[in-house]
């Protein structure tokens, strides 16, 4: 009602033409039904100017006859906006992104004709299909083997960054900021080498302390369990490709879980091993963060700019290029001013209804 009101003032008494007066909501249909509503009151008022009088309910266009005593000029300048009101500029927020970007062609520096792409999703599966192919065939056969293990595929990868992409203004910080890759492997592998060579040692004095050790809790190790512990142990420790997934109790056998699992006042049974373990799970699951962390952030960088590369090859703007580019115009210190001079000249008034105001791009522009 306000949008409305406000509209019909700038026609009216400031003599504002439709084209020059823009309004930006946030969604196709609040769009659509301000388009209609704007309309709707203008052919109203416009019948009540021409009667000289409004209906008692029509408070609106009664304090307008009372405001507007030249009942001519005010028809007049109802005519004129309801002739030309398919040129109202009424838009959501990305549809007065791509007007301002199209008629501002040269201020912008983008091409007089894209297409707006509304789903990238076809493209986006595209970019991370290559990526996958151009990450993990050469990729070390412990770190592929890892991504596999933990169900990881384009699909997986994609839905992870997802909701990161097109958003120049997140800084990305990951847990391991400037670790080493190499120097993580390295660790993982001599741990692993470690244990593996006292478990091949010392197998059966391992075994007899999990299961004769009278410190023990025999709720948390209990005997029936004991004998899968071990044989997924073997299993663990005998593999061709060391695997950063450990199984599933693998801490069972870490120096730190012994120690909260023995029986009050005990102490818990002590081995080389143990520690081993302990050590292990630690640089394995450094190195396993390293990895999944490093191929995100990695995998945000290629698709981010990927996307943008081959949607100016194809001549496509997706409905976050639409707000990057404009921002992007806007706040380029070349041709911005000339831009946002621009769009002054054009809009004598701007009524902005709704937007997403927790976007910085959407606020800035």
């Amino acid at each position: 009602y306000a949008l409305t009101a406000l509209y019909l003032r700038l026609v009216m008494e400031a003599a504002i033409p439709v084209n020059r007066i823009l309004v930006v909501t946030y969604t196709n249909a609040a769009t659509k039904e301000l388009r209609d509503r704007i309309r709707e009151r203008l052919g109203q008022i416009r019948l009540a100017f021409l009667r000289g009088r409004a209906e008692e309910e029509d408070e609106f266009s009664l304090r307008m006859l009372d405001v507007l005593p030249d009942r001519e000029l005010a028809i007049r300048r109802l005519n004129n906006a309801v002739r030309g009101f398919d040129e109202a500029a009424i838009f959501t927020i990305h549809g007065f992104c791509q007007r301002a970007l199209g008629d501002s062609a040269f201020e912008s520096g983008l091409a007089f004709e894209t297409e707006v792409l509304a789903d990238p999703s076809d493209l986006l599966r595209e970019i991370v299909e290559d990526f996958w192919r151009r990450e993990f065939y050469p990729a070390s056969p412990m770190v592929a083997q890892y991504f596999l293990d933990k169900k990881y595929s384009p699909e997986k990868l994609l839905a992870d960054i997802r909701p990161h992409l097109g958003k120049p203004y997140l800084q990305v910080v990951t847990p391991e900021g400037n670790a080493d890759g190499a120097a993580l492997e390295q660790a993982f592998l001599s741990a692993y080498q470690q244990a593996q060579v006292i478990w091949n040692r010392q197998r059966a004095e391992i075994e007899a302390l999990l299961l004769k050790d009278p410190s023990l809790n025999r709720q948390k190790y209990n005997l029936k369990s004991v004998p899968g512990w071990l044989n997924d142990m073997d299993s663990y420790l005998s593999a061709e490709i060391p695997k950063l997934d450990l199984f599933k109790l693998f801490e069972k056998f870490t120096a730190s879980v012994l120690q909260d699992s023995v029986k009050k006042g005990q102490n818990p049974p002590r081995h080389p091993f143990f520690l081993a373990c302990e050590a292990l799970k630690a640089r394995c699951e450094a190195l396993a963060d390293y990895c999944r962390h490093q191929v995100l952030v990695k995998l945000l960088t290629y698709c981010n700019a990927e996307l943008a590369a081959r949607k100016r090859r194809q001549q496509l703007q997706s409905y976050d290029d639409l707000l990057l580019n404009l921002h992007e115009a806007l706040t380029d210190p070349q041709r911005g001013v000339a831009l946002v001079d621009t769009l002054r000249h054009r809009y004598a008034a701007a009524l902005i209804d709704e937007f997403q105001d927790t976007d910085p791009i959407q606020y800035a522009i």
